[in-house]
């Protein structure tokens, strides 16, 4: 049997391979298309433009850029892409060490074996396929996913008899509504956390107010500042928010380029990384229902609270009228996490009633299913070496991209091109009505002129129009590639037989005017 001081010498080194396989993961991932959109907003926002009314932001709410804004001032740096995968990394090793946290605490009187349980849950999240897919990039699904599993920890490690609670309860309702104004559809969450908190026990609907009070007021509180936003340009807001992803829905529908939902959903779950934690869950369910009156459950609102967790951010996948593989990343750290309760209760009954077979099946359970998360995703280890060579990181290589692009363009450093971060990057200035890259390019000709004109946007019939008044000193092309690379023309019709031409690596072409 190990001892305390031999398990937290082992958690911590196994947290700190887990660690660097994260910011391998974020440091090697190829330039994603709306990493365009949340950089680009992060950047103009640290340049004193104001979100929606200066430039557009499409189907996401404020505080993901105003944070990588103040970090980008912070640092003073334009770095843009870097410190946002580098913020995103952050968030997901926190993650980490949150799962590895809330097995410690539940487990207070098992510290070794939450410890252990606890490093179980953390492997089996940062070695499932689809988390490895949608983890590090610069966008807002990490700092979401942290805020989220911070306020599940404070909920289940809170004592509502006890005056402290408040102050939780508030903490509680900050961060989740610090998620719901980046990813809109986190409400839900916060909206579950809030009934479970007025289903606490109390001795009147008076007190029960009371408890939910400063989560209110902390709500109230946060959503100040996007409320303040949205009213600056409360028109352009509904059509970032509401019609331009509509739009976008749309043409993706005609174009073919949408996932059946129930197939999608099917072929990711099937992956053994994924299958493995769906395995161990029903297995805990079952025996839960099974022996739920020899185990005397304690904290029934904290179980329903974890099995529910993972059912709404699946159904918060299902949402939207078009489905990624990245949305059912989500669920994952919840299953992981919610797996602790139904395995304290296993162990409890243990020691109480000699009933150690339960205990040992689920814990063997949980070993093979590590094994197996590890053996059929490999390449999550695989690749760490790449931290110990920042010049091949990614945002690196785009960065110098970027420098070189701006030293050979000559002034205003005018860039024409559906990717503004290579543009941003290295000195260079933009379009602000392409400050989106590529996601609102493709639908703004179905906006009417004044809600292209509100919403700072063009489209491939009216990008002309702008060019006209303000010709641009280069162009950079190579983001549509494909079936969509026709999206491009109206960029490649600027160029000139006498502009110098240069090939990028990475397969972006950039023209700049002699």
């Amino acid at each position: 049997m190990m001892s305390v001081k031999t398990t937290n010498l082992l958690v911590i080194l196994i947290l700190i391979v887990l660690s660097l396989a994260i910011l391998a993961n974020s440091m090697s991932k190829p330039l994603g298309r709306d990493e365009q959109m949340y950089c680009t907003g992060s950047a103009l926002l640290a340049q004193g433009k104001m979100i929606y009314r200066d430039f557009s932001y499409a189907a996401q709410l404020p505080y993901h850029p105003l944070l990588c804004a103040a970090l980008l001032r912070i640092f003073n740096t334009t770095h843009y892409l870097l410190i946002g995968r580098i913020l995103s990394a952050f968030c997901d090793i926190l993650v980490v060490v949150c799962i590895v946290g809330i097995y410690r605490s539940i487990f207070r009187s098992f510290a070794i074996t939450g410890m252990l349980l606890g490093l179980a849950g953390a492997v089996l999240y940062v070695f499932n396929p689809l988390v490895d897919y949608a983890n590090g990039y610069a966008w807002n699904h990490d700092v979401v996913i942290l805020c989220v599993v911070l306020a599940f920890w404070l909920f289940v490690s809170t004592d509502f008899t006890q005056k402290s609670k408040y102050w939780r309860i508030a903490a509680i309702g900050a961060l989740l509504t610090f998620a719901s104004c980046m990813r809109i559809t986190t409400a839900l969450v916060e909206l579950l956390f809030l009934v479970m908190l007025l289903s606490q026990p109390a001795e009147s609907i008076k007190q029960r107010f009371k408890t939910a009070l400063p989560f209110l007021i902390a709500t109230a509180v946060v959503s100040a500042w996007p409320v303040w936003v949205i009213v600056q340009a409360p028109r352009a807001f509904f059509l970032n928010l509401v019609k331009i992803p509509m739009l976008y829905g749309q043409w993706l529908h005609q174009i073919g380029m949408v996932y059946n939902k129930f197939e999608l959903t099917l072929a990711c779950l099937i992956q053994p990384g994924y299958f493995v934690l769906l395995i161990l869950g029903i297995y805990l369910c079952f025996m839960t229902l099974c022996l739920r009156r020899r185990l005397k459950i304690p904290n029934v609102r904290a179980l329903l609270l974890a099995a529910l967790l993972p059912l709404t951010f699946l159904i918060i996948a299902l949402i939207p009228p078009t489905m990624w593989r990245q949305y059912l990343a989500m669920p994952v750290p919840f299953l992981a996490i919610g797996f602790a309760l139904p395995l304290l209760y296993l162990r409890k009954l243990a020691d109480k009633s000699g009933a150690n077979m339960h205990f040992k099946i689920a814990t063997a359970l949980v070993g093979l299913c590590v094994f197996v998360a590890v053996t059929s995703y490999p390449v999550v280890l695989y690749r760490t070496p790449i931290v110990l060579v920042p010049e091949r990181w990614v945002p690196i290589e785009i960065h110098k991209i970027s420098e070189d692009i701006a030293e050979r363009t000559k002034e205003p450093k005018l860039i024409l091109t559906l990717a503004p971060l290579l543009a941003l990057e290295g000195g260079g200035d933009i379009y602000t009505e392409l400050s989106c890259g590529a996601i609102i390019y493709r639908v703004a000709d179905s906006l009417s002129a004044s809600q292209r004109n509100i919403t700072h946007t063009a489209g491939p019939k009216t990008l002309g129009e702008l060019l006209e008044k303000t010709p641009p000193s280069a162009v950079i092309l190579g983001v549509e590639r494909g079936k969509l690379a026709s999206l491009e023309a109206p960029l490649q019709a600027v160029v000139k037989p006498d502009w110098e031409r240069i090939v990028y690596e990475n397969g972006f072409v950039a023209y700049f005017k002699p």
